[in-house]
């Protein structure tokens, strides 16, 4: 059988996500994700990743070879024993002193997360010009290169569904809601003000930061958005991302691992 596949990995705070590619590809053909803990065992993991792979109908003898980002720096060894007893592979760890598409023009590299780096290695391949780069994960992360392939820095925020959790969990009459678009601004109930005070202050948020970037580089700047909540809010609030890629990261390991692959 051709060892044909490369294993991508994506280690959020939230959740971990595990991508294939074919060598030729730029599209994953198989990407699933779970929840990212600390406690696993290596075994564990291996046994749940074949699952997944099972699922799909691909064999983990296809797997020739591996590169994962991470946030999660106690979940690394874990993976690479893993990767290393149940795969027979090696696996670049992605960080800002491996080969990289884009130049950094950031006083202190080593403080930008792995998966930032990785976002704009797939945004200087796949859409290149002048982005500022939004992921909407655990933390809302705002990355901006311009069209000199220059990584510029970001900005940092708190994660919409983090934020919702925060206030739940911290509060006593409160109930869960699910983050979606209000049928009108102003709430006749506790979930509609909830759910109302939560989508257009994330809205006002995101307009608001991406309108102080542009003042400072220019109002010709795209937004390119990733993240399990973009779409539901641009379902409902079209304009204001040019480009949604949900498979933004797992590009971006692509592009990365074919720079460091020797």
């Amino acid at each position: 059988m051709n060892k044909d596949m490369l294993l991508v990995i994506d280690i959020g705070n939230t959740n971990t996500v595990f991508g294939l590619f074919y060598d030729k590809d730029d599209e994953p053909v198989f990407h699933r994700r779970t929840i990212t803990r600390t406690d696993r065992t290596p075994d564990e993991l291996g046994v749940f990743l074949k699952g997944f792979l099972k699922e799909g109908e691909i064999s983990p003898e296809q797997i020739h070879s591996s590169i994962y980002s991470s946030v999660v720096p106690a979940f690394n060894p874990i993976v690479e024993t893993m990767l290393d007893n149940w795969f027979h592979v090696k696996a670049i760890n992605v960080n800002y002193e491996i080969k990289l598409p884009f130049s950094i023009k950031y006083p202190r590299p080593f403080e930008i997360g792995a998966d930032r780096l990785v976002n704009a290695a797939a945004v200087i391949k796949h859409y290149p010009g002048k982005n500022i780069i939004i992921d909407m994960g655990t933390a809302t992360t705002f990355c901006v290169v311009n069209e000199k392939s220059e990584y510029l820095g970001g900005i940092i925020a708190p994660g919409l569904q983090l934020s919702i959790d925060s206030l739940i969990k911290r509060t006593a009459q409160l109930p869960p809601i699910v983050f979606q678009p209000p049928k009108q601004v102003i709430g006749s109930s506790t979930v509609e003000a909830l759910q109302s005070g939560f989508f257009f202050g994330w809205v006002g948020l995101l307009e608001g930061i991406i309108t102080q970037i542009k003042k400072v580089h220019g109002v010709d700047y795209r937004v390119i958005s990733t993240g399990g909540l973009v779409t539901v809010i641009d379902k409902a609030h079209k304009g204001l991302f040019n480009v949604i890629d949900s498979l933004l990261t797992l590009k971006g390991l692509k592009v990365l691992y074919e720079l460091n692959k020797e």
